[in-house]
């Protein structure tokens, strides 16, 4: 006498339910890990403000590089005309001859982002110098450290040491300074006390 089958078929249905479960949990475990992945491989949100401010200032620098406005105080103005941007100074007076024009200008970037327990936002301030030297097709965009803005009556945040093997400071600009309504003209410095 060989095995018996029972005829309504319950000897599977143990064994296919183990199988769901584990598929599910399979799935549970699959999404929790690619959550957490997620969470940890994206960009903080100071990361995204530099990225956002980098992506504006080569904006501002295309517009300056294709524009028709070739005089120093032009580009100037051309620069500061767009939005969250302070020219803080230009050098040079035309573009078309060597050594050029240099605009140094501060982008200001504020974001903000939802977390589990509330918002998280940051402001940023990035400044940028960009060279304008058609004779040597000098087209050059870098990022600078920004000059020490004091609060009314307050002091300047000291900058942070540099470690010995940081790049160096960029070298001073060169040429004539000019200063456009609105924007901070540069002081003597404060007296030794």
């Amino acid at each position: 006498m060989g095995m018996m089958r029972r005829a309504d078929g319950t000897g599977r249905l143990p064994r296919v339910l183990s199988i769901v479960v584990l598929a599910i949990l399979l799935l549970l475990v699959a999404s929790v890990g690619h959550t957490i992945l997620t969470i940890t491989t994206e960009p903080s949100i100071e990361e995204r403000a530099h990225s956002e401010a980098v992506r504006r200032a080569a904006l501002i620098g295309d517009a300056l590089v294709h524009g028709v406005a070739d005089g120093a105080a032009e580009l100037g103005q051309s620069a500061a005309r767009n939005d969250r941007v302070d020219v803080l100074a230009v050098d040079g007076t035309d573009r078309r001859h060597s050594p050029g024009v240099r605009v140094v200008f501060r982008v200001h970037v504020t974001m903000s982002q939802p977390l589990m327990a509330g918002r998280a936002s940051t402001e940023m301030r990035v400044c940028f110098r960009q060279v304008l030297d058609q004779e040597r097709r000098d087209f050059s965009r870098t990022q600078v450290p920004c000059p020490d803005t004091a609060a009314p009556g307050g002091t300047p945040t000291p900058e942070p040491a540099r470690s010995s093997t940081a790049p160096s400071p960029p070298p001073p600009m060169l040429g004539p300074s000019t200063t456009f309504p609105g924007t901070p003209a540069a002081s003597p410095p404060a007296p030794a006390r």
